[in-house]
């Protein structure tokens, strides 16, 4: 039974962490975790971590090639400026998610927003 226990507090753990992962090492984190896990917990988690890493990674490319590319300066400024908050999500949504999956109950996964959610 302890080993029960340990086996699920270790899933749990990685399933959490999942989301700090993305933070360090971009979609390949989550991406192995998705691929090598078999718990649905940490599965589900690594799902919402590569999903948000991909919309990163598309998102910078998409910016930075608006900010090298225009030669307008306003646009160059603006494109500049959201690759700055971009950086800043991609640390901060994260480390939210880790601080509401401590609070969440054990064993279910919190998910970010969507319209689904807000009845759209």
């Amino acid at each position: 039974m302890a080993l029960e226990d340990a086996n699920h507090e270790q899933r749990t753990t990685l399933g959490m962490s999942v989301h700090l992962l993305g933070v360090i090492f971009g979609f390949l984190g989550p991406g192995a975790v998705f691929l090598l896990s078999n718990d649905r917990f940490t599965k589900s988690n690594a799902r919402n971590a590569l999903n948000w890493q991909l919309f990163v990674l598309i998102d910078l490319l998409i910016l930075l090639a608006v900010f090298f590319t225009v030669s307008s300066d306003i646009i160059g400024v603006v494109a500049g400026l959201l690759l700055f908050c971009l950086v800043f999500l991609n640390i901060a949504f994260p480390i939210w998610q880790q601080s509401k999956q401590l609070e969440a109950k054990p064993g279910h996964t919190l998910s970010r927003p969507t319209y689904s959610d807000a009845g759209y």
